[in-house]
């Protein structure tokens, strides 16, 4: 890999500031915070190996002109914290490779990717109506009513085998113990594509979160592959491994996963009757933090708290 600090933040301003884009709006682009992407413009201190290969993405052709440029090595979805460290993402690699080895039909995830049509498409976001529409589908699709509970991790999807790290045969002690360990809070869940077509696919669950972030998790890996997401490119920099970040479709898989856990309708009627957040979520398996996020969500955050409002006389 190829990279240079100050040609790289001149090919980051130079085209950032020819497309009009503030730097807050190339932050929810990109998925770098607005304090780091301000600072590596500034050029205090070193981007970390996901900044750097999320701009130089970016950069696309101009990046070559740049004469900077990153090592592909797989191609993945995973639900991890945003700015995973190298380690995490190297296990993360090492389990996807065993996966698709420990699949004998499986294409080999190897370091040379062609872009896909679907990789070079720009993200489109789905609707608040639309997404909550396809959660309640996907319900009546599984004849779970919207009152009742759904035990996401019952859900089975046809070409989709789910594992946990114990069941990743030829994983190596070290990576297994971390990826439940020290990493362990920092990725939730993986999908790994095991042919060509992406019409086989083995999602990894991290088994050592509770079981109300399991299934949320898991849930989301699953709208994902439902909805044909783009990969997330894995790449390394200099011995360090590094992922792309697309925060569209991350947040249409969190809400979609959330909204199948928690309908609407119901949602809004517990609401209404004066349920907490902790007694929603005992009824539908999930944590108060997912039901306070679709609470808000729904706009019923001020209904929640029993906050009269009024004008002054």
């Amino acid at each position: 890999m190829k990279t240079d600090k100050q040609a790289l933040i001149k090919a980051l301003k130079k085209k950032r500031e020819s497309e009009g884009l503030s730097i807050r709006a190339l932050s929810e682009r990109v998925g770098i915070s607005f304090s780091s992407l301000a600072r590596i413009e500034r050029g205090e201190g070193e981007p970390d190996n996901n900044s750097t290969i999320r701009i130089i993405e970016w950069l696309g052709p101009d990046a070559q002109d740049a004469g900077l440029s990153f090592d592909s090595v797989a191609l993945v979805h995973f639900r991890a914290a945003k700015n995973v460290q190298s380690k995490t993402v190297h296990c993360l690699l090492q389990a996807a490779q065993q996966l698709v080895r420990n699949n004998s039909n499986a294409f080999p995830i190897g370091e040379d990717f062609a872009e896909t049509d679907s990789e070079l498409a720009g993200s489109v976001a789905l609707s608040k109506s639309e997404m909550e529409e396809m959660a309640n589908g996907l319900r009546d699709d599984l004849q779970v009513a919207l009152d009742a509970p759904l035990d996401a991790l019952n859900i089975r999807i046809d070409g989709v085998d789910v594992y946990t790290v114990s069941d990743v045969h030829g994983l190596g002690a070290e990576c297994a113990k971390f990826l439940l360990g020290q990493g362990g809070r920092e990725w939730s869940a993986m999908s790994v594509p095991l042919d060509i077509t992406e019409d086989r696919w083995a999602i990894l669950r991290n088994d050592s979160h509770t079981p109300e972030r399991q299934k949320v998790t898991y849930l989301e890996e699953c709208w994902h592959i439902l909805l044909g997401h783009k990969l997330t490119r894995i790449a390394k920099i200099a011995d360090a491994f590094g992922r792309t970040y697309d925060s569209t479709e991350e947040h249409d898989a969190f809400y979609l996963a959330s909204a199948t856990m928690l309908p609407e309708t119901e949602v809004r009627s517990q609401v209404t009757a004066g349920k907490s957040a902790a007694e929603i979520a005992t009824w539908f398996g999930t944590s108060p933090e997912l039901v306070e996020y679709r609470i808000k969500r729904l706009g019923l955050w001020r209904t929640y708290k029993n906050r009269a409002v009024g004008l002054n006389d």
